[in-house]
């Protein structure tokens, strides 16, 4: 049962690492796909770049125009290009927005798989753990229990050892009580002898106290040894005065401590009749446990073999979405390569027509220099035709011996 307390609770953790570990997956996919959608932001904001830097060059176009006015064919080719260019730029932006929304509805559409999955998993969830505590508290229950039937055995052989003790205590004590009675009884009867035959020793005292008094004076040896004697006699009827007291304070002593016994041994008589009806209470409830037992492990069978079912279901599912992921992300990465290549290949033919575009510019530029150099050389040659035209002239009638004079000519002042 604690095996199967264990795997179930192994396989729980293994549930909810898995659980974990699809979170951690699904996080890895949104933050791919913050990355993918900041990419796209770049993308975006070179797009606009690009389209400032079209706007910079039509307005360079509008002013080599401007100035350009006698070259038609140039404005005509610019004008196809410049429409080639916005046609090039609205597919291009069709085509980011039809990517951006189909990589919207895969990111809903896994999403929402994912949600499902984790709903199905919250939901066998609770089960599992009201199953987790009522093993919880079946198993304290039953170290309870286990723990108290291991108490009431403990006390009930120490019982039984100090019942024993009791007992020999009881006995001895009986047998103790036995010998002293009969010491007693010795001791009694011994009295009675001696007091017996102290009768004709105090009557032959008493004689031999009337006959040292008689001879008193004759025998002072006599008068020592009576008095002698008689120190003796009382030292002797002390010393059994005393024992007696001492024998009776024992005999007291004895019956003290036998009703103390007496006590202790119905106290523990009551005890020992409380702690069997709770041993037998115990008894009934672990036979009344044993089949609880017996239908909670039938219980934990189901619910294990359930949990396999499920388990084996879920990891099927889990292989099948790994497949069917991996799958999707193969052809994700393939459909994004295949974007970036086309979105490259367009970076790269937008820049070749942009650099196209410079070379035309900047041979209009030079077109333009000379244009300029051109008129301004003809311009100079305009101004000193005048010039040219006076000097001949006066060079003509200075070689004319036959001229009247003439007033001097005033300069014209050049433009």
């Amino acid at each position: 049962m604690s095996a199967n307390s264990s795997a179930m609770l192994q396989e729980l953790g293994e549930l909810r690492s898995r659980v974990a570990w699809l979170d951690e997956e699904r996080r890895k996919y949104l933050r791919r796909v913050a990355e993918l959608e900041q990419q796209l932001n770049a993308q975006e904001r070179k797009r606009n770049d690009s389209e400032q830097r079209m706007l910079t060059l039509e307005r360079e176009l509008v002013q080599l125009k401007a100035q350009s006015s006698q070259y038609p064919q140039v404005d005509a080719k610019l004008q196809v290009l410049k429409d080639e260019i916005v046609q090039m730029i609205e597919q291009y932006d069709k085509r980011r927005l039809s990517a951006q929304d189909e990589a919207e509805r895969r990111r809903r559409v896994e999403q929402e798989v994912q949600a499902r999955e984790l709903a199905d998993l919250r939901k066998e969830l609770p089960a599992i753990g009201r199953l987790q505590e009522a093993m919880e508290l079946r198993q304290a229950e039953e170290s309870r229990l286990a723990q108290l039937i291991g108490v009431l055995q403990n006390k009930a052989n120490s019982f039984d050892s100090r019942l024993e003790d009791q007992s020999r205590e009881i006995a001895y004590a009986a047998e103790s009580e036995k010998q002293n009675n009969r010491s007693m009884t010795e001791l009694q009867a011994a009295l009675h002898e001696q007091s017996r035959r102290w009768e004709p020793i105090m009557g032959r005292i008493d004689s031999l106290a009337a006959s040292i008094m008689r001879h008193e004076s004759s025998t002072s040896s006599t008068v020592e040894a009576q008095e002698a004697l008689r120190k003796t006699v009382n030292q002797w009827a002390e010393q059994v005065q005393l024992g007696e007291y001492q024998r009776n304070q024992r005999l007291e002593d004895w019956r003290s401590v036998l009703d103390e016994q007496q006590e202790v041994i119905e106290q523990f008589r009551r005890e020992w009749v409380r702690y069997s009806d709770q041993y037998k209470e115990s008894k009934m409830a672990v036979q009344t446990m044993t089949a609880w037992q017996q239908h909670v492990e039938e219980q934990q069978r189901e619910v294990a073999e359930t949990l396999r079912v499920e388990t084996n279901r879920m990891l099927s599912r889990w292989d099948e979405f790994l497949l069917e992921n991996e799958k999707r992300w193969k052809n994700s990465e393939v459909d994004d390569e295949q974007r970036w290549a086309a979105a490259n290949r367009f970076n790269k033919g937008l820049q070749e027509q942009i650099q196209l575009l410079e070379e035309s510019i900047r041979a209009l530029q030079r077109e333009k220099e000379t244009l300029w150099r051109i008129q301004s050389a003809q311009t100079d040659a305009l101004k000193a035709l005048p010039r040219i035209w006076q000097e001949e002239t006066e060079k003509a009638i200075n070689q004319d011996p036959n001229r009247r004079r003439q007033p001097t000519l005033v300069p014209i002042k050049d433009e």
